[in-house]
This record gives C-alpha cells, sequence and structure tokens, in this order.
C-alpha cells in the first residue's frame, strides 16, 4: 500500500511539472475582436487586468482589409504613428503574435484614425511563471498509532 502511495504521488508531481511548464497561454486581445473600442482606454484596460509570461501570445481577430496590427517602439505608440519604424506587421487576420522576451510590446492599428479612437493596446511581458510556490516533497505517511498500539509486546 505504502508503495502504490509513493508511485501515485511521483505520478501526480510529474503532472504538476508538465502543467507549469506548458501554462503557455494565449490572450484574445479584447476578449473579442481586434476593432475600434467603446472608450479609448477599452484595450488599455483589458491589458492591465491580465498578466502576461514569456512564451504567451496574443491572438488578435481581425478582417484582412479592415484592419491590422503593427508592432511599433512606444513613440510610435504613443503619436500613433505606426509608418516610420514597425518592428512587426500583420496585415492578414486573424494573427497571434508570440511574446517571446520579457518587456513591453506595443500594437496599432494604422488603418485610417483607427489608432486615435483606441486600437492599440500595450501590454507588460514578466518572465515565465516560477514554481517554487509548489510542493513537490514526496511525504510518506506514518504509522497509524492504532495499528502500534495493537501491535502485542514481547513477553
Amino acid at each position: 500500500m505504502l508503495r502504490l502511495v509513493v508511485i501515485l504521488k511521483i505520478v501526480i508531481m510529474g503532472t504538476i511539472v508538465c502543467s507549469i511548464n506548458g501554462l503557455k497561454k494565449q490572450h484574445i486581445v479584447g476578449d473579442s475582436i481586434w476593432s475600434i473600442p467603446p472608450t479609448n482606454h477599452f484595450y488599455t484596460n483589458w491589458s492591465s487586468s491580465y498578466s502576461f509570461h514569456t512564451g504567451d501570445s496574443l491572438y488578435f481577430d481581425f478582417d484582412s482589409g479592415l484592419y491590422n496590427v503593427i508592432q511599433v517602439p512606444r513613440g510610435e505608440f504613443d503619436s500613433c504613428s505606426g509608418d516610420d519604424q514597425p518592428l512587426d506587421a500583420f496585415m492578414e487576420g486573424p494573427a497571434a503574435v508570440r511574446l517571446p522576451r520579457k518587456g513591453v510590446y506595443y500594437f496599432v492599428c494604422n488603418v485610417s484614425n483607427y489608432c486615435e479612437l483606441g486600437v492599440k493596446v500595450s501590454v507588460v511581458v514578466v518572465d515565465e511563471i516560477i514554481s517554487n510556490s509548489v510542493d513537490y516533497s514526496i511525504n510518506t505517511p506514518s504509522p497509524s498509532p492504532l495499528v502500534a498500539a495493537q501491535t502485542p509486546s514481547p513477553g
């Protein structure tokens, strides 16, 4: 019985480690389609309500030709230019953008005046989730006091 408990704990521990290492998330930007939002701060509010980690990705759901996603430096994000120094451009929708490193990523839509209307988002990416909070130790049960009490004494 004890051997079965130890084997079961090892299997559970392995499952936890695999699950933690596989926690990469794909975030649907705005939890909806990438489009002109109801308020200018809609995407800012959305991104501040989530945690982004290295290896996660952003999923921009948009129709090609109507919208796009341009990754830009902060200056172009602030000024809504998006044309001068794009770091990357996604013209075909939908688009999945991987977040490979920690840092701040800036995205705008440079179709018409959509950026000025709020079609822009920045996300802060931190290192992968560290699994220090998980206890990986294997605890074996100590003998039950009832079992020890029932053992006959040598006589």
